[in-house]
């Protein structure tokens, strides 16, 4: 299972990303004691995360959060550096490094407009 998220300019300025369905199944299915549903109204907890830099890992970590009103959310230390906005950041999991983070640069459509 993979979750997806296209990356906007409003995430990377404050770090803070709503957590989408694929990422709350995502923590679900692979960190049963943990993840979003064992996360109280206003706390978080800290994932173990590498960075896949295409030839070996970087370290980093994922913070999953609930907002006092209940909101899913999440945060990836070091994004900012990695990602533009358009750019698509997917998370696997893999029992012995922890999530993995992969940002994928957006492909832009060119059209050309002939008058």
């Amino acid at each position: 299972m993979k979750a997806k998220i296209t990356i906007t300019q409003r995430m990377l300025n404050k770090s803070i990303i709503d957590a989408n369905k694929s990422v709350v199944e995502l923590f679900l299915r692979n960190l049963v004691h943990r993840g979003y549903v064992n996360i109280d109204n206003g706390a978080k907890q800290i994932v173990r995360a590498v960075y896949d830099d295409g030839s070996g890992y970087t370290e980093t970590e994922i913070r999953l959060y609930r907002r006092p009103r209940g909101d899913k959310l999440l945060s990836i230390k070091g994004l900012s550096k990695r990602a533009t906005a358009g750019d698509i950041v997917t998370i696997e999991y893999d029992e012995k490094i922890g999530a993995v983070v992969r940002v994928a640069a957006a492909v832009e459509d060119i059209v050309e407009v002939i008058e």
